[in-house]
């Protein structure tokens, strides 16, 4: 966490009003942090409405109120054994109103210039202690539509330094050679999966070494949302706390454009397919 390797995300809610401003700023960074920007009761309704499923998990350390997610102490392989139906947690219709209403589209519809549509697909994370996710670009995951496609990852409550918040590597957007190899990968073609997961590496501190930049980051807010671009290099810390992080990954882009079928419909064919 040296100044030349780590440091903090800029915000723009002073361009809120200014949606050309917005589109260039997401062009210099390759993400927009927006503070306050989600309605918090929205925010709320939905982390309490993932808590109490997982609740029925076991996964709560039921000494402490719901909403403080605090972890049970199970072992690691109970842990991913509860979480195994995320696809069911992300059609809870408290999370659906928060990330395919509202503010959320209304952010879009504007700085994408039309109509928009979301994947029906709701990535749940589900962060628990000593838990991580590997640096990667979304575009291996979702490339076979549009490229004029943004991720938005909203915190599902306060998500701290400590509670393995979100960083993105700074400039990663603008590394052509990488956008052109590991940028052009589909994890579902034969033999792509096994190799990496999709992933570009396990290791951040190595990733920044190797092409520059800084790994940013800031202490998350219920009802701030972060929104990047498909070759924006991210991953997270550590949760170094004993708390449950919650949150989503849900993508937007124009109706107009080609879509990605495997994240379209009432049961999205997700992964399930190889080619």
């Amino acid at each position: 966490m040296s100044l030349d390797a780590f440091g903090e995300m800029r915000d723009s809610n002073d361009l809120l009003d200014d949606t050309p401003a917005l589109r260039e700023r997401m062009a210099e960074d390759g993400y927009l942090l927006l503070r306050d920007y989600l309605d918090l009761q929205w925010v709320m309704d939905a982390r309490r409405s993932v808590l109490e499923v997982l609740a029925e998990h076991e996964m709560l350390d039921e000494k402490y109120p719901l909403m403080e997610a605090q972890a049970a102490k199970s072992d690691q392989e109970t842990f991913r054994s509860a979480i195994g139906s995320r696809a069911a947690l992300g059609k809870l219709p408290a999370v659906r109103k928060l990330v395919h209403s509202g503010r959320m589209i209304d952010f879009y519809t504007a700085f994408l210039g039309g109509e928009v549509r979301s994947f029906d697909f709701i990535w749940m994370r589900v962060m628990g202690p000593g838990r991580a996710s590997a640096p990667h670009y979304d575009i291996v995951y979702m490339g076979r539509g549009t490229t004029n496609l943004y991720t938005s990852w909203t915190p599902l409550g306060d998500a701290p330094l400590s509670d393995a918040s979100l960083m993105v590597l700074e400039n990663s957007h603008r590394l052509e050679e990488l956008k052109s190899t590991y940028g052009q990968m589909d994890v579902d073609k034969k033999g792509n999966w096994k190799k990496s997961g999709g992933s570009f590496g396990k290791d951040p501190a190595a990733i920044q070494q190797e092409f520059g930049g800084r790994w940013l980051t800031t202490d998350f807010r219920a009802g701030d949302l972060l929104v990047f671009s498909m070759y924006t290099m991210h991953c997270s810390l550590d949760n170094r706390s004993d708390r449950i992080r919650l949150s989503s990954d849900t993508r937007y882009q124009l109706a107009s454009e080609p879509v990605d079928e495997r994240w379209i419909g009432d049961n999205p064919i997700a992964h399930s397919v190889r080619e």
